[in-house]
């Protein structure tokens, strides 16, 4: 469901606006379904609704509609087959997104529902065509889950999208379709999974399906205004424009390497199925640790490596987008929120999240060269550098000159430019916690922050590694994943003359969705 900031009901947008939808998929009691006119379902047909369905021969989906009352759907027959067109139009869509993600993409059917007795009279998909009110638009719902977290359902959707915020009725079923049908998918896997990679990776499967709705980068905003947050842990209430925007890091990952990625990493968060490498979680996998897994083993890579590539990308969004150094439609996407500060800067003990990232962007002020580092904090007893990983750009006329990683105390020319440093977390404790990190940060021209490491005790960093895993600590923190970290100063203001950089919270307002 679409929302402004954090609120739960909100006017229509109009246009390409982004799309806000609930957090998880809805379950009911079993096998109750829209046609069961005495239920207490939020959403079903009328008493005195005449309830039909249309579907292709040997087609794997049935769409169910009724012409009248508000449940109706538009009655415009231009082939004149006896059949609404806009039913016809949707039963299409979702035969086009099957045919996708059952065909090359590989993805198991949901499971079926024929041996249940409210399954709309046969074993294939049903989608029902119903009247949301603009209370959202669609939505997966659950009816049985015969063996753990791998569940039947169907999908409720809006039975004609007027006064709703879409550039036309063709496109939200696109969107519709493809979003709420790969979370029928999902549930052939695990229907249990945290909300991130639930609802990232069904907005990642709309961008497949079709990437010219624009559904993935009006949503993207939402993880890129709050990069500082553990990728893993949405922020609390009931429209996590986080989750969504989440998509972000699922596209990095299939254009980084291949689609197969995503299939294989939901095959691995089956009860049970999770990677024999990663003992934690087999009974429920946590997806981070099997993406960790899967990464190691068929992609000779990690996820700490994964997400500090990650951070990098995101240095290339909008006017700075490069597609020879990361995203190919990046001119599409907005800028990542960063912190503006003054050079130089120093910080004693910054609280820097597992896999998140901050972002800094500071003014040359004529500085010739600039660097940054880290400094293993005196306040904390663990080692605040381990799987710290420290980016720094030289940006002139909006466009990355340099890009480095700091190993050794290297510099970037910044001579009438910009400054940006980017601080990322890949640190996960042997138990698999996710652990914070408290580094010191100093930013400056070299003897500046030379001056900042020994003020804070320490020296300037040889070299991170991504890779490296620390035991917990009994002094280090460790994050239980339900924090809403403090914004940093300056995080999302303007800043003067310098090149716009903030993406502004207007993806938050528009169509509703529910999930």
């Amino acid at each position: 469901m679409r929302a402004t900031a954090l609120l739960c009901i909100v006017s229509l947008g109009c246009g390409e606006e982004a799309v806000s939808r609930k957090p998880t998929v809805v379950s009911q009691t079993a096998e109750l379904r829209p046609t069961d006119t005495n239920s207490n379902l939020m959403w079903r047909y009328l008493a005195t609704d005449t309830v039909e369905s249309t579907s292709v021969d040997g087609g794997a989906f049935k769409v169910h509609f009724t012409r009248a009352g508000p449940n109706a759907v538009p009655m415009g027959d231009a082939d004149d087959s006896g059949v609404p067109d806009f039913a016809e139009r949707v039963e299409e869509t979702y035969e086009a997104v099957g045919a996708l993600y059952h065909g090359p993409l590989g993805y198991r059917r949901p499971l079926s529902d024929a041996t249940l007795s409210a399954n709309g009279g046969d074993g294939r998909f049903d989608v029902y065509l119903l009247d949301f009110a603009r209370s959202a638009d669609g939505a997966f719902r659950v009816d049985q889950c015969p063996s753990v977290d791998r569940c039947i359902g169907s999908v409720v959707q809006e039975n004609d999208f007027v006064s709703y915020g879409y550039p036309s009725a063709l496109i939200a079923t696109r969107i519709l379709g493809s979003h709420e049908y790969f979370h029928a998918v999902q549930a052939a896997y695990d229907n249990g999974q945290n909300v991130v990679i639930s609802e990232g990776t069904a907005v990642w499967a709309t961008e497949r399906f079709d990437p010219s709705t624009r559904d993935f980068e009006n949503f993207i905003g939402g993880y890129l205004t709050r990069p500082d947050r553990s990728i893993d842990s949405p922020p609390p209430g009931p429209v996590p424009d986080f989750a969504y925007g989440s998509a972000i890091f699922f596209k990095f990952l299939t254009e980084r390497h291949d689609d197969a990625l995503l299939r294989k990493l939901w095959e691995h968060l089956e009860n049970g199925q999770g990677d024999p490498l990663e003992p934690a979680d087999q009974a429920n996998p946590t997806w981070v640790i099997q993406l960790d897994a899967l990464l190691k083993r068929d992609y000779q890579s990690s996820f700490a490596e994964e997400f500090a590539e990650f951070a990098r990308w995101n240095l290339y969004l909008g006017d700075a987008a490069d597609p020879a150094q990361a995203w190919a439609d990046a001119r599409l996407y907005p800028q990542v929120t960063m912190t503006s500060v003054t050079a130089p800067y120093r910080l004693e003990a910054s609280r820097v999240f597992y896999a998140s990232t901050q972002y800094y962007f500071v003014p040359a002020a004529g500085r010739a060269t600039m660097t940054a580092a880290l400094v293993d904090s005196e306040l904390t007893t663990g080692d605040d550098l381990d799987g710290m990983v420290l980016w720094v750009a030289a940006r002139k006329g909006n466009r990355n000159t340099e890009v480095v990683k700091v190993t050794a105390g290297q510099t970037v020319d910044v001579t009438n430019g910009i400054f940006i440093a980017a601080v990322t977390n890949t640190n996960r404790g042997a138990n698999g916690a996710s652990l914070s990190q408290r580094p010191g940060l100093c930013i400056g021209a070299p003897d500046e922050v030379a001056a900042c490491v020994s003020a804070l005790g320490g020296v300037v960093d040889a070299g991170v590694d991504a890779g490296s895993r620390a035991p917990v600590d009994a002094g280090m923190e460790v994050d239980a994943g339900v924090l809403e970290p403090t914004p940093p100063a300056g995080c999302g203001c303007g800043m003067g003359s310098a090149p716009m950089l903030f993406f502004t919270l207007a993806f938050a307002v528009g169509r509703r969705r529910r999930s």
